[in-house]
């Protein structure tokens, strides 16, 4: 039964490119502008950010600061905050790929990690404020509400899904791995940050693609409202979907829709969730329901906020719409900046472990 899907959903996709080769062209162009544009700028140092903290050891120093937050509020180890912050300030899918640095490197039981991958893997800022609020909305301050939303709906999972207290062992691994030289930990870091990154590109474009099929084989699509059109092409690829509401208004229905798809992630932060975890024995069943239960979180906490608080959804003057470097004109130099202090931080300490060694 496996294959016949298979081999029927190939041929339907092959069938969509040769009657619509104009459209999936042109969705494969957008789709490598938003992969060069925005994806690889946006995740790529964060990323190697992540690596040069795990390998380096500061997961480790983290773990012993964070375990007073982590262990009575999610029954995981200190370490898992580095996968929630790291998460939520790199977003879709840095969660997932530190969860599973952390394991690899024995920072947290497998246990533990299947509980982070629940709340850990989430929508970054750069996105919900430049995309989503920005652009979509035409209202910073719409982002900076969605991104709490979104915040709170993470942790609201993570509580909501965290196991009985006692049946999570978040104890350090005795394991221990030789301590990397600084060239070493540099290129190892950025070639793995590399991997990652291509593998989320190609499935943006693939599901980009997609989504240009289903438009142009259902031009119906189109004519839909913006809140169900988003809906049904943001349960498939994020950016399109929250991209589908702009000219929405900025309507408590839109907003919450918005949440929903932010908390949710799309298909495609799925296979790229999937992608990063293969070789693991992390399951990605309990993820997707968690994810499910984020966005519905989000949505009805978007709701309530709107209704208690009218005056969020004051509708923005045309051509009020604002960038974030205009609006934090230092804040792209300041995040290379303490990027580039942790990385050297990182390397100097990993100098100084292998002089000891010797």
């Amino acid at each position: 039964m496996t294959r016949r899907f298979t081999a029927f959903t190939v041929l339907l996709f092959a069938a969509a490119l040769l009657c619509f080769p104009d459209g999936g062209a042109q969705a494969a162009r957008t789709g490598l502008t938003l992969c060069g544009e925005t994806i690889l700028p946006a995740l790529f140092p964060y990323f190697v950010l992540s690596n040069l903290i795990i390998y380096g050891g500061l997961a480790r120093r983290l773990s012993r600061i964070l375990k007073p937050f982590m262990s009575p509020l999610f029954h995981v180890g200190g370490s898992g905050g580095t996968a929630l912050a790291l998460g939520l300030a790199g977003g879709y899918p840095t969660g997932a790929a530190t969860v599973r640095t952390l394991l690899e490197q024995g920072a947290c039981t497998l246990e533990e990690a299947q509980s982070l991958l629940l709340f850990c893997n989430n929508s970054g800022p750069a996105f919900i404020l430049a995309v989503a609020g920005s652009a979509v909305f035409g209202r910073v301050s719409l982002g900076f509400f969605l991104f709490a939303v979104h915040v709170v709906g993470a942790l609201g999972t993570g509580l909501l899904l965290r196991r009985p207290a006692g049946t999570v062992r978040f104890q350090m691994s005795q394991r221990t791995s030789a301590p990397l030289s600084p060239g070493t930990l540099l290129t190892s870091s950025v070639q793995k940050a590399l991997n990652a990154s291509l593998q989320v590109s190609a499935y943006v474009v693939l599901f980009t693609v997609l989504t240009g099929l289903l438009q142009a084989a259902f031009p119906a699509l189109n004519c839909l409202p913006a809140p169900i059109a988003a809906l049904a092409m943001g349960f498939l690829e994020l950016s399109g979907g929250v991209c589908a509401l702009s000219g929405s208004g900025g309507t408590p229905v839109s907003l919450a829709v918005c949440a929903f798809l932010l908390g949710w992630g799309g298909l495609s932060v799925h296979c790229q969730t999937a992608a990063l975890l293969d070789g693991s024995d992390l399951k990605l069943a309990p993820y997707l329901g968690a994810k499910a239960l984020h966005g519905i979180i989000s949505a009805g906490l978007s709701l309530a906020c709107t209704a208690c608080f009218p005056g969020l959804l004051t509708a923005a003057a045309p051509g009020s719409q604002t960038s974030l470097t205009d609006l934090f004109p230092v804040s792209i130099p300041l995040g290379w900046v303490i990027w580039a202090t942790a990385a050297l931080f990182l390397l100097k300490r990993g100098g100084n472990a292998a002089e000891k060694q010797v």
